[in-house]
């Protein structure tokens, strides 16, 4: 790659409509995916449509740039990586451009995501069949790339087998659409595509006589069956080339009618050997899925999921979730039956579970598409590798594949887990190993060696659906001998000037595996000096523990991760984003004094604490943790802005203004009062001003209210003490009806305001405020309770970032939100019948915790109640950020969905727990917002 600097690049900001970013951040950013690789590029372009791909293309073609396509960058081989321009098509180009139903096709763009496709089929009966575990956060255009499959593909094939058509561009910029040449005769093609037929016809029969006979092959090219008829079909080459030789901008794809029911059978085995008989005696029967998990995966899942513990038994080797689809209820539940007494039958095994319900089987999935960020879970420095973990053979080969796998592995003395399609011979096999230690640096290629070998010999692909990238493309000439030079002349045709991917599937270096490794022999890490935080699990550790499955970067209501991220897609707001930059940060690959620069706080800036990154990373990496620690840094150094010391004081302007706050909220009415105010403050003119009540929660309620045989004390927090008093009331009234005894002590805010500010300082102060306040109070009570989701975390999570003191434990200990208190004591309670209707939204901070069903399940409860839950994403004011007059615009973005369903319910009301989600769903909203302790304190009887 020639020499570039940085004023080359105004050309393409000149041209592109888009972003183009040449920043050392934003670079980093995306040098690494889901793989054990970290490639810096020299550019970043995110394209708005195809002109700006094109003239992308054309810089790079005329500076002799490599091109590098990426989607969710959750590729485990490196391929979404390289020295030159990214193409990165997730943030703009990501759009569904048509569905039809009745034709049952769809077209989109190459960043819009599988997950998305799930949520607009619902309800039509139709589904797109290759399902990757990766499917909810993958992009279309990667799975294209990749020839991606996944759990079912046993029975309904790749995603080759159903694409009707893509629009693509080569390296000279020359545009084609699948359809049209295949609608060509031989000799009209244009010269690039004449020549590939006819090297097609003078190779016909090598070429045909020297892939593995696989079925699940993504290895090398794909140059089987490329002219039929005289007509020449590109689509299966193109699948599968890892961005190699074309840029596909649009694709249309066949969906198929989705299989009415389907049955799950759970089968444990005692040893690999038994469930790889029971693979070969079941494929005759055409189950729609099989797939298997080790006996490691397995207790992860059971560590982490007590829904689980008592369905997954102890002792277990492996376990196979063996699926059956179709349209014949009868027929099915009669195949189902005749495997289960097969297994008992053949003595394989007898510990087999019918997965009945819907969420049984869901959770048994859910498992399994997670496998590999559970995996991350497991204690130590050595981690799970995508090294041999794609290989394809013949499924009557899956005993010698699994004696030959665990011979190697002991050999080296390495430790592995294995899950993955057994039913397809896809085996995926995770040796652990850590890439810091040069002895296991060494062992990489050594594994790998022997098991190309291994599984050449058993006729088997070493690529099955991962594809090739930085860490198998130096086996391919070795899987191919004979054609092995015609991928090359493939490659030559679409790509002359080797442009595109160029380190991919053509490139042979026998080292490459071991070469641009995120982590390696030379990568050193230095912790974060006179960190604010305390950090048991260590910095650093937590820091490199995000290994960038991108599952973070979900956009659909599948997860609700980053509400930042869902409604930008800029990669600056995901959450691995952060954690990127700061393993530049503690491995020096950006000056220590990069913590206090503005791009730096800009990307740590879109964390909004939410949390939600943290509780559904399957490897629960502390991003917003971490986020604190940065931003508590910078704060540190440079204090606090004006917009920040007035948010989060609700607290002090409580205390301090609430018997004349109605004098000071008449002139802030008006909206041209706020707008001056927003110039001074940053608080958004839009925002309606907070008053106070005259009287707060403490001169409304005693000291101790009710008596019983249950102790409670009551830490209301700063909404319900001062903004709503009328919650803390209704809280009281409930327990006092309770025959619980409730002790109001002296308190402060959480803190939560503060640390997700970074003002750590301040937020410690409350806390041990807090803690003196209360005293020993603490020993007498039986429970903390709280009204405010937000506080809840806080104090169960957050309190114990800052102080270091046995107490905390035993307010963790004590914890509960006031409906899961309700809940567990329900029958003290005389309740009566209700006709109301109402939507319910779970804050992100309530989701958080233990008992996050707590609400709903309390208001449901009441009878004659209908709730519906909202189910949407995050409200959109994530806190105090909302209130932000820079962010306002977003934040009502963000909240549309959810203020949509409910404002078309039929509710007579909307309910929440947290206080700013409130103040958000009466901001756009023309309902009226209760708390749920309100909404049951009105049927007390």
């Amino acid at each position: 790659m020639p020499h570039l600097t940085n004023n080359i690049f105004d050309e393409l900001l000149e041209n592109i409509k888009g972003d183009v970013h040449v920043d050392k951040l934003r670079r980093s950013m995306v040098a690494t995916d889901g793989s054990i690789y970290k490639v810096e590029p020299a550019c970043v372009v995110y394209p708005k449509d195809e002109e700006d791909v094109r003239h992308a293309l054309g810089f790079a073609y005329n500076y002799g740039l490599s091109v590098h396509s990426r989607g969710a960058g959750s590729g485990l081989c490196g391929s979404a990586i390289g020295k030159g321009l990214i193409l990165d098509f997730s943030k703009y180009m990501n759009k569904l451009l048509k569905i039809d139903y009745e034709n049952q096709y769809f077209e989109c763009e190459p960043g819009y995501r599988f997950g998305e496709l799930e949520e607009e089929l619902k309800g039509s009966g139709l589904f797109f069949p290759p399902d990757p575990s990766s499917g909810e956060y993958a992009t279309f255009g990667g799975m294209f790339g990749t020839n991606a499959s996944g759990a079912h593909s046993v029975k309904y094939g790749n995603v080759s087998d159903y694409i009707e058509d893509a629009f693509f561009y080569l390296s000279d910029g020359s545009g084609y659409s699948l359809s049209k040449i295949r609608e060509m005769e031989i000799q009209k093609l244009p010269d690039t595509f004449r020549k590939l037929a006819f090297l097609y016809e003078n190779n016909k029969s090598i070429i045909h006589n020297n892939y593995p006979n696989v079925k699940y092959n993504v290895s090398g090219y794909n140059m089987r069956d490329l002219v039929n008829n005289n007509k020449l079909d590109l689509s299966k080459l193109i699948a599968g080339s890892e961005g190699t030789l074309a840029v596909v901008t649009k694709m249309r794809f066949r969906l198929k009618k989705k299989p009415a029911f389907n049955s799950l059978i759970v089968a444990y085995f005692d040893d690999i050997v038994s469930s790889s008989k029971a693979v070969q005696q079941i494929l005759p029967m055409k189950p729609s899925g099989i797939e298997i998990m080790d006996k490691s995966l397995l207790q992860i899942a059971k560590d982490n999921d007590e829904t689980l513990r008592d369905k997954i038994p102890d002792g277990v080797d492996n376990v196979l979730l063996i699926e059956f689809d179709g349209n014949d209820k009868d027929k099915l539940e009669n195949t189902s039956q005749q495997a289960q007494d097969m297994l008992r039958d053949e003595s394989l095994t007898e510990n087999i579970y019918l997965a009945i319900t819907e969420e049984d089987k869901a959770r048994f999935w859910a498992i399994r598409k997670a496998a590999v960020p559970i995996l991350y879970k497991l204690k130590g420095k050595k981690k799970i590798l995508a090294l041999i973990e794609d290989a394809a053979v013949p499924t009557d080969k899956l005993v010698e594949y699994f004696e030959g796998v665990y011979a190697i592995l002991k050999k080296n003395s390495v430790d592995f887990v294995v899950y993955g399609h057994i039913a397809k011979g896809l085996m995926h096999t995770r040796p652990l190993l850590n890439l810091k230690d040069p002895h296991d640096i060494d062992l990489l290629k050594n594994i790998a060696d022997d098991f190309f070998s291994l599984i050449n010999s058993l006729g088997g692909s070493i690529s099955g659906e991962h594809g090739d990238g930085r860490i198998r493309t130096q086996y391919i000439k070795k899987q191919y001998p004979e054609i092995y030079e015609l991928f090359h002349d493939v490659k030559h045709l679409f790509d002359e000037s080797n442009l595109f991917n160029p380190e991919i599937k053509t490139h042979h270096d026998n080292n490459q595996i071991s070469k641009f490794l995120r982590y390696g022999k030379d990568y050193r890490s230095e912790d974060l000096k006179n960190k604010l935080l305390m950090w048991p699990e260590q910095f650093v550790d937590e820091v490199e523990k995000c290994h960038g499955c991108s599952k973070c970067t979900t956009v659909t209501t599948a997860t609700r991760m980053c509400p930042i991220y869902k409604f930008t897609r800029d990669e600056a707001a995901s959450p691995k984003a952060k954690a990127n930059i700061l393993r530049m940060l503690i491995s020096g690959s950006i000056d220590e004094e990069s913590l206090y620069e503005k791009a730096f706080q800009h990307v740590i800036d879109h964390c909004v604490n939410c949390g939600s990154c943290y509780s559904e990373c399957p490897s629960n990496v502390n991003i917003p943790k971490m986020s604190i620690e940065a931003r508590g840094q910078y704060e540190k150094k440079f204090g606090s802005s004006l917009e920040n010391k007035l948010i989060v004081n609700a607290e002090l302007a409580g205390r301090t203004t609430r018997k004349f706050s109605k004098f000071i909220g008449f002139p802030m009415k008006l909206k041209a009062a706020r707008k001056i105010g927003e110039i001074f403050t940053g608080v958004s003119a839009e925002r309606e001003f907070i008053t106070f009540p005259s009287k707060s929660l403490y001169e409304r309620v005693s000291h101790k209210e009710g008596a019983g045989d249950i102790k409670v004390l009551y830490f209301a927090g700063c909404y319900a003490s001062y903004i709503k008093p009328e919650i803390g009331e209704a809280a009281v009234k409930v327990l006092e009806r309770m025959a619980v005894e409730t002790i109001i002590p002296e308190q402060h805010c959480c803190g939560l305001p503060m640390l997700s500010k970074g003002m750590v300082k301040k937020a410690k102060n409350k806390i041990k405020a807090n803690l003196e306040k209360w005293g020993k109070l603490l020993e007498n009570v039986d429970y903390v309770v709280v009204t405010c989701s937000s506080c809840g975390l806080s104090l169960t999570q957050e309190w114990s970032y800052l102080v270091d003191d046995d107490t905390i434990d035993v307010i963790k200990d004590k914890f509960i939100h006031i409906s899961d208190f309700i809940n567990k004591f329900r029958s003290r309670l005389q309740l009566n019948e209700t006709s109301k209707k109402i939507a319910y939204h779970m804050p992100c901070h309530l989701k958080l915790q233990k008992a996050c069903n707590s609400s709903i399940d309390m208001l449901s409860s009441i009878s004659g109640m209908q709730v519906e839950d909202l189910a949407s994403h995050c409200c959109g004011i994530a806190g105090s950020w909302g209130i932000s007059a820079k962010n306002y615009p977003l934040s009502v973005e963000i909240a549309s969905p959810m203020l949509n369903k409910l404002n078309t319910s039929e509710a007579d009301y909307g309910v929440t727990d947290c206080p700013t989600c409130r103040m958000q769903m009466e901001h756009l909203s023309s309902k009226k917002i209760k708390h749920p302790v309100e909404v049951l304190s009105e049927c007390l009887k």
